[in-house]
């Protein structure tokens, strides 16, 4: 199968990583704006690089395409793919905005084009135990933390770009609950930003909290900050009777108080998220995706809701 990726940065080179060894995958071409970062993709994986999609798209054939970009460069992209049929695989978030998010998913309606979106947590081998346990225990609470540093890229301390760190980072909390305990609504939020001295000319939220309502009745509380000096949580937490599981990038534990069952992560996501795609490219089935966009568009839309109740969205 012949693929491209669009964006060659940080995550981009994770999946021309997975897909350069990958049997029966041909990577045709990859897109890099900068004229450095393009020819160190081209000299690294031995491919063309190109500059711009319209270029690629303007010589090449892809049979599947990743797109790796930073949040405020969707919408071009994958109007252009739709419109050629391409089949492709997006990073989340799904874009910096609402709106972008939302003009894709009409592009996409009846148009019958695979899409697969990376929100690779779902791909983890240690969640289907998990939706097993909470089917038969049902949660009560749910608690989400993303307590880490300001990522280096430019583009991420800014709202217009980035989204801000509930629409960048944390979404990968909420989409985890939602995939665990069901939908959810939001009932209060609040967001900071009180600024750092390194990063003078930031103007997303450095701290953030929301309340929620699950469907099946959970209380949902999210926090989320950008304060440290490096990452101090990152998990889910599910609260049951006699029961608290906690869900990370590592494992999963099991406490009941009297005992405690650690499960350690045994597979790649990114992989296997990259594998389920290519599957469902090859058998043309959209349904063996990891993460559809038409899902993916309800996590974007609850981290919107937070970051609007919060009020920070009216204000930056």
């Amino acid at each position: 199968m012949k693929v491209a990726v669009i964006g060659a940065g940080n995550i981009g080179g994770k999946h021309i990583g997975i897909l350069s060894e990958e049997p029966g995958v041909e990577i045709v071409g990859i897109v890099s704006p900068p004229p450095e970062r393009a020819s160190a993709a081209a000299g690294q994986w031995g491919v063309t690089a190109y500059a711009s999609h319209d270029e690629l798209l303007g010589r090449e054939q892809p049979e599947a395409v990743w797109v790796c970009v930073p949040p405020w460069a969707h919408g071009p992209i994958e109007l252009a793919l739709i419109d050629r049929g391409i089949p492709f695989f997006i990073e989340k978030p799904l874009s910096a905005d609402r709106d972008t998010a939302e003009r894709i998913a009409l592009a996409l309606d009846g148009k019958g084009v695979i899409i697969a979106v990376g929100y690779h947590w779902r791909a983890m081998d240690t969640l289907p135990e998990v939706r097993e346990t909470l089917a038969e225990n049902p949660p009560r609470m749910v608690l989400g933390a993303w307590h880490d540093a300001t990522p280096p890229p430019e583009w991420w301390r800014h709202q217009a770009t980035s989204g801000g760190q509930i629409v960048e980072q944390a979404t990968h909390l909420f989409d985890a609950a939602r995939y665990l305990a069901g939908e959810a609504v939001v009932i209060a939020a609040t967001a900071t930003r009180y600024g750092q001295a390194a990063y003078p000319d930031a103007d997303v939220a450095d701290v953030s909290a929301a309340l929620l309502r699950f469907v099946g009745g959970a209380t949902g509380v999210f926090t989320a900050t950008c304060l440290l000096g490096g990452l101090a949580a990152q998990y889910v937490q599910f609260v049951c009777e006699r029961l608290l599981v906690t869900v990370t990038r590592k494992g999963v534990s099991y406490d009941r108080g009297d005992s405690l069952r650690e499960v350690l992560l045994g597979n790649d996501p990114f992989v296997t998220e990259d594998r389920a795609f290519l599957e469902a490219v090859r058998r043309n089935d959209p349904a063996l995706v990891a993460c559809s966009y038409a899902d993916a568009l309800l996590t974007h839309r609850l981290c919107f809701d937070v970051l609007e109740a919060s009020g920070f969205a009216a204000q930056s």
